[in-house]
């Protein structure tokens, strides 16, 4: 690979003999593309990953189902690429807690006993009307995001905290299909 701006003295050496006129300046013209495309294969090396992202941010997030996050700093929509990339699946409570915890919050997750009202007794096992495994999440804390001099844009914050939506999105997708979800700020059932 050739540091910017050689690519017209490497064309000229192509040629057996030095050229004038309208050929240099057509050189140097060529060179300039050569160079450009260049400059743009290595900031596309830098698409590939999302840690390093800048372009193709709202692809990988439209690719991993991420909601829109154009409004949110670069720091926040890089680590929420990245986690939504190591998540491995799972249906414990440890791993919800963790997917959680991966994310800044704090939580507990309970799961409530279902009224016994409506429930009929067959033999020994209760059968119950409507009845579905509810589970609650509690958020303890509200994580914070600084602005880092090396992932932050002009434009952005210099501090920045989610509103929950996306770890809400997040656990609503992957939970268990028969099982309903509710969370819980700050002693509100929401």
């Amino acid at each position: 690979m050739l540091p910017d701006g050689k690519h017209k003295d490497v064309l000229k050496l192509l040629f057996p003999c030095e050229m004038e006129g309208d050929f240099a300046g057509d050189l140097a013209l060529e060179g300039e593309h050569l160079d450009a495309a260049q400059a743009r294969g290595r900031r596309l090396l830098k698409e590939m990953f999302p840690q390093t992202a800048l372009e193709s941010l709202s692809d990988w997030e439209r690719v991993l189902g991420l909601p829109s996050a154009a409004d949110e700093p670069l720091q926040s929509r890089r680590a929420k690429i990245v986690d939504k990339l190591r998540q491995r699946g799972g249906l414990s409570i440890p791993y919800f807690t963790a997917l959680a915890e991966g994310q800044g919050y704090q939580v507990e997750i309970e799961e409530p006993v279902p009224s016994m009202a409506d429930w009929t007794c067959a033999g020994d096992e209760l059968i119950g009307e409507g009845a579905f495994d509810t589970w609650v999440l509690k958020f303890f804390n509200q994580p914070v995001l600084h602005a880092r001099a090396d992932e932050t844009c002009v434009d952005e914050p210099l501090l920045w905290w989610d509103s929950k939506t996306h770890m809400e999105h997040m656990l609503t997708n992957l939970k268990p299909a028969h099982t309903v979800l509710a969370f819980n700020y700050g002693g509100q059932l929401l």
